[in-house]
Parts: structure tokens; sequence; C-alpha cells
């Protein structure tokens, strides 16, 4: 006798037996009990999750000498001739290759006919979906009003291409991806009753190599059955399975965080020499990266969304603790772009070795807050430099002899909640001479926080000229929408309250853009000392900016 395979020696015979679709049976089952089975039905799905074997328990549930009943003999003929595919009154189509009008219209005659000793006839068309526009309009009027005690069955992969007139005469049944969880329960049960010695983590990496699938998961025990020698062991299932072993997974970790790139080229080279498909290898690194990341999210591991077992879970949790969110999501998002790109690429070795080495040079994710802090730490603090009504000019003098701190570049976050109006409370006495020069960044600060677009916005603008009752702005052209932005009367009778709330006293503030973006490098200004020298250009006041000068040396950077 030839070797009956276990997808069709386990093949389920009652609704019990339907793995992981407990919502439909349940439904199916009670609309027999209670004499409420529709006509039509359209099941949909991924494959091998159960829908023309469920359709097959529905035809013998009807057709049983027993019944109708939820619980089909399977020992009187009809059941018999059901299970083996030889009863008459149970007829199934491949709708890929009877997909015609010819074929539908030959379906329409047969209809007509009484059943052979069954109560039912059903018709079970699957792949429904392949059926032609012709096919379904021919199939559209014997389904609105079919003869007595026929039932049409349609199995499908892609419901969206069935038209709306069908679906609209059928009931639709979702069969759902079984979870891993449900496909190694049911794999266990199966080693047990053929006595075949098991490791549950082997049973697990054949349940998730199955991808929700159980009909994939019988087909891999098969394959796995065949290789392994006494019993199924993690190492052995692997190796027939072609997945990379986390070890691995784990060697290139570490290797990214010590930012070295020799042992990741050696992992790669060892996989190709032992075989290994680079899909299979860029999968299972995502999914290893995304229990890094669900390690890092309270109570991610403990609600078993991942299929490792608590040894090496303990193991990626300690790893995970090295890495931020933002680093993994950024790894996660690199080998998603490398997966897409393999199916394209001549030479997928050298794309998947860049793809890692970028993991291997990425510098650690810091928040902006983080960046803020640790300038507002490192920065000097701001000179004084204006005395009692005297003016500074800071067009004319680009190089004053005691240094000024320019505004500070800002990035603006939106989620901040605005401050309070008292915020703005002034920080001198008003009693004593106003520094307007150094009490401007601060006064920016401040309103980033409380307004970050229009913080933003005049963080833009360079100071021209101050004395203690005025200051008087100036937006270099190209900056010519921020300019627009605040001189707004809403947006400039907010910013001038804020600043006279700040400075303690009331402040008159003037507004102005420069006509020409970019002066030329030989016209030279007369300074109020009696020296001449050139306009800055943009790079030199970007060179000569405290706070730039401190982002280019913590990130190593130049100005381009």
């Amino acid at each position: 006798m030839s070797y009956l395979v276990l997808a069709r020696k386990w093949r389920p015979l009652s609704f019990d037996d339907v793995v992981g679709q407990e919502h439909i049976t349940s439904t199916l089952a009670r609309a027999i009990e209670k004499n409420r089975v529709a006509h039509a039905y359209i099941f949909t799905g991924t494959r091998g999750v159960g829908k023309t074997t469920t359709a097959r328990i529905l035809a013998r549930a009807l057709n049983c000498d027993k019944g109708p009943t939820p619980s089909p003999c399977g020992e009187c003929e009809s059941c018999q001739n059901i299970i083996k595919g030889s009863s008459f009154d149970v007829i199934e189509i491949d709708g890929a290759s009877n997909n015609g009008v010819d074929h539908i219209r030959e379906l329409r005659e047969n209809v007509s006919y009484t059943s052979m000793g069954g109560k039912f006839r059903i018709f079970v068309i699957d792949e429904v979906h392949m059926l032609t526009k012709g096919a379904f309009n021919a199939l559209l009027k014997t389904l609105e009003e079919p003869p007595k005690n026929v039932i049409f069955i349609f199995a499908t992969t892609e419901p969206q291409k069935i038209p709306e007139t069908i679906h609209s005469r059928c009931q639709r049944y979702d069969f759902r991806r079984i979870s891993s969880e449900h496909i190694v329960g049911q794999l266990e049960k199966i080693c047990e009753q053929e006595a075949i010695p098991f490791e549950k983590n082997a049973l697990k990496l054949v349940g998730h190599k199955a991808d929700g699938s159980m009909r994939d998961a019988l087909s891999l025990m098969d394959q796995v059955l065949s290789f392994c020698k006494e019993g199924i062991v993690e190492e052995e299932v692997r190796s027939v399975l072609g997945l990379v072993e986390t070890e691995l997974y784990t060697s290139i970790i570490a290797a990214i965080q010590n930012h070295d790139p020799l042992p990741v080229l050696q992992a790669i080279n060892d996989i190709l020499e032992r075989g290994f498909d680079l899909n299979e290898f860029i999968t299972g690194f995502q999914e290893y990266i995304r229990t890094l990341l669900f390690a890092r999210l309270p109570g991610a591991l403990e609600s078993q969304l991942t299929d490792l077992s608590l040894e090496h879970l303990k193991k990626q949790s300690d790893l995970a603790s090295q890495f931020s969110e933002g680093d993994l999501l950024r790894m996660a998002e690199v080998l998603r772009k490398a997966e897409s790109d393999l199916k394209w690429s001549t030479y997928p070795r050298f794309l998947v070795e860049t793809a890692i080495l970028k993991l291997v040079y990425m510098d650690s994710t810091v928040t902006v807050q983080q960046v803020l802090q640790s300038i507002q730490r490192d920065s000097p603090a701001p000179a004084q430099s204006v005395s009692d009504k005297k003016k500074t000019s800071l067009v004319d003098d680009p190089h004053p002899k005691q240094p000024i701190e320019p505004s500070k570049p800002v990035v603006a976050a939106s989620s901040q909640t605005p401050l309070e109006e008292d915020s703005f409370k002034p920080l001198v006495n008003t009693n004593e001479p106003v520094d307007l020069l150094a009490l401007w960044p601060k006064f920016i600060e401040k309103l980033v926080e409380d307004r970050p677009s229009l913080g933003s916005f005049m963080s833009m603008a360079h100071i021209a000229e101050t004395t203690e009752e005025s200051i008087d702005l100036r937006f270099k052209g190209e900056f010519s929408f921020q300019f627009a932005e605040v001189t707004k009367k809403s947006n400039r009778d907010v910013i001038s309250k804020k600043l006279s709330s700040f400075v303690g006293k009331n402040i008159l503030l003037h507004i102005t853009i420069e006509k020409n973006n970019k002066p030329k490098s030989d016209v030279k200004t007369k300074l109020t000392n009696g020296n001449t020298h050139r306009h800055p250009s943009l790079e030199d006041d970007m060179a000569n900016e405290p706070i730039l000068k401190k982002v280019i040396e913590i990130f190593d950077g130049e100005i381009l």
C-alpha cells in the first residue's frame, strides 16, 4: 500500500477536528441544528486553513443517513462516498480549469437533476475567483433561485475578485490564519498518536515556517520526518528547512553593537557556504529584530507575541537592553528594504552584505531633547556687551570685540504643551540697564517652547541693532516665508507682548527683510569704530555660530 501523507491522513472528519476555525464551525453546526442552512456560501482565506475540508464536512453533515446533523457518523454509505470523493451528490469543480461560460452552462444543466440518494446536491467550486465575467453572469440566475435542496459552496483565496452580485447572494465566512500555538498543538497530538519522539522547540520551528497554514505544517512535518534519524530535533529541523540558527543572528547583533564588520562578513560567507537562502536569512533576521524590539516594549513578551522558548527570550531580552527602540526600528527598516530589493538584484550577496554593514556603521539614535540638553550643558554663557542707551549694530560690526551669542537653531516639538503666560516673567531687574543681546537667545528658547512655529521662524532672524527699548531684526532674503509669517499682525502682536513680558518693560520690535540674499564679498562697510570689514558670508555666520560648533564637534561633521 502506498504511503498516505499526513495532510491526507489527518484531514479533519468533523467540525470539532477543524483547527483554529471555531467561529465558523460552530456557526455552521448551529445552522444545521436550527434548519437554517443557506443555499450558497463563500469560504475565503489563505491556503491550507480548512476551506475545502469544511465544505466536505458540511456536505457529510447534510447528507448523513442520521442527518442533517452537526456530527456526521462517518460510517454510512453517504459519508463514506463523500470521504472517498465518489459521491454523485457532492460535486467538486476546479474553478481554475473550468472557468468558461460553457462549463457553467453544463453546471446549470446538472443542477436540475435530482439527487442520487442523498438529501442535498452540493456543488463545491474551488478557486471560484478564476471564473470569467461571462461565467459569473451565467451563474447568477441559478444562484439566485436554485432548485430545492441544492447548495453552492465557493472556496477562494481572493474574495475581492468575486463580483458583488455574487457576494450579495451568498453567506460569506472568512477563515483565519491559524496561530502557531494551534498548529504546534495539533503537531504534538499527531506525534503522540504516531509515537514520534519530538522536541517542542523543533515543532515551534515547523509551526512558524507554516505561516498560518495547517496543510503546509503537515507537509513540512512529512519532510522533516523523512530527514530526521530518530526523532524530531531542533538542529535537524533547521537544517532540512533551511532555517538559520538563532546563535548566528546573536553573533551578528553583537558585531553590530561593537561596530565590528569582520564577524558580520564572515557570518554571511558562512551562510552561503552552508547553502542557506539569503531571502530566508533576511526574513529570519527580521524576526530576530522583531523579538528584540518586543523585548523593549513592556509586557510584549509576557503576552506571548513571539514563538521562542524562555531561554532564548531571556538571551534576547539582555541583548535588547543594549539598543534603543529607535535603533531597532531603523535596523528593521534597512532589512525591510533589503528584502524588497533582493527580488530584483543580480548580485544578492553584495546587497545583503551592504545592508548588514549599514547596521554595523549605524550610529545610535538620540532624541532632539538629548542633543539640546548636551548643547546647553556644554555651551558657554553669553557675554554682556551693551551699555545704557548705547546702540550696538550687528550688521555694521560682524566681529564685535565681545562675543555675542546669536539665536540658536531650533527643532520645534509640536507635542509640547504651550507654557503659561507667566513663564515669560522678567529675568532681570527692570531698574537696571537691559541687555537685549544677552537676553535674546533665552527669549527664543522660551518662545519655541510656548509657540514652536513662531519660535522656529524667529530663530531665522538676526539682530541688526538694539537699544534698551528697541530691537531691530532682519531676515535674509531666502527666509521670505518666515518673514511673512512673523509679520502677520496677530503673530507680531503675540511676539511683541511676550518679548515685553520677558524683558519686563515695553520693547519696540522692528522686523525687516534684506533685499540682497548674498552680498558681494568685495563690498566693504565702515563700522562705528572706523574699521572696515567685508560682509560675512553664510558660511562665515555658520562657522562662528557657537551652537553649530558644538553640534559639529559632537557628530564629527562639517559645513557643506
